[in-house]
């Protein structure tokens, strides 16, 4: 590694340095310095998240993050992501922050790793030189709202749309809709569920989720389909943090009538693109994305490792 790079802990005033090489790295995505502490803040809280930053010369040149997979039927999975300044890469920076990552992740009895790539084929190269095989891809895609003309949305006899700020007393049902569509996702391993606990810190207690872009079907006030929509202003960016159905409310337009909901509210309010990322086999939302005029960016691919057999008790 270069000379004169420290490796420490994320700090709170490293936040907005951290968020900018993010973006500097993958521009393709909602990072904002409140992002960047909430993940961090809310990973620490459960013990169970660790961040790091690569410093030289006073400034934020690396950025890794390593974690435990709280919902994961099998215990022992973990994830990273790093991330280098380009015009530092090749200096040894990635490989001292993996190797950060790696020992803290080995330390807590992980026995499998997974990291994802963003489009990047050097991250690729990193992740294989390591032993690391390719498995699954979500599909990164944009909707730019300045090009497309979206239509009222439609709704069946009985059904009611409503901005996510006028039904947050409707939090068991949201919470219900939300774990039945990670629940049916493509590639999702049998016995996985995220509790209400887990789920009131990744999803419904982000700091940019919006409560007037956000939108709700209700079937006689019940709360049956959702499109979750968190927001950075400055960037006039838009991102689908969650669409989901409740099962027996399927194949009736709902998704599309809150996801539509969603799009027409951030085009109005000034917002030029939309992000959002769905598993590359998940057909039925890649249609409906398709169908309001989202375009795909690059693939995120899913890179696995496994240091050792899980144990035989959780097999």
């Amino acid at each position: 590694m270069a000379d004169g790079v420290l490796i420490r802990e994320l700090r709170r005033e490293d936040a907005p340095a951290v968020a900018a090489l993010h973006l500097v790295v993958n521009p393709h995505q909602l990072e904002t310095p409140e992002r960047v502490w909430y993940w961090a803040n809310r990973g620490l809280a459960r013990e169970q998240w660790r961040q790091w930053v690569a410093e030289a010369s006073g400034g934020i040149v690396g950025s890794a993050w390593a974690a435990f997979e709280w919902a994961a039927p099998t215990p022992g999975r973990g994830r990273f992501w790093a991330a280098v300044a380009p015009e530092q890469r090749g200096g040894g920076i990635g490989g001292a922050l993996y190797a950060v990552a790696e020992e803290y992740l080995r330390a807590g009895g992980a026995w499998r790793a997974q990291a994802n790539v963003d489009g990047d084929p050097a991250g690729a190269r990193f992740l294989a030189k390591r032993g690391y095989e390719r498995r699954r891809a979500d599909r990164v895609s944009a909707l730019d709202l300045r090009r497309v003309q979206l239509p009222e949305p439609g709704l069946p006899t009985g059904f009611q749309l409503e901005p996510l700020g006028r039904v947050r007393d409707h939090l068991e049902e949201l919470f219900a809709i939300c774990a039945a569509g990670e629940i049916d996702l493509p590639g999702n391993e049998p016995g996985t569920a995220m509790t209400l606990e887990d789920w009131k810190l990744d999803d419904y207690g982000l700091p940019d989720l919006s409560e007037h872009g956000s939108f709700i079907a209700l079937a006689n006030e019940r709360a049956v389909s959702l499109a979750f929509l968190c927001l950075d202003p400055k960037r006039k960016l838009a991102y689908n943090q969650m669409t989901a159905t409740l099962p027996e409310f399927r194949r009736q337009g709902l998704a599309l009538a809150v996801k539509l909901a969603a799009s027409r509210w951030a085009q109005a309010a000034g917002f030029e693109r939309i992000l959002t990322e769905n598993d590359a086999e998940n057909t039925g939302m890649l249609a409906i994305n398709e169908r309001l005029g989202y375009r795909p960016l690059y693939d995120q691919t899913k890179w696995v490792l496994k240091w050792e057999a899980p144990p035989a008790e959780s097999r």
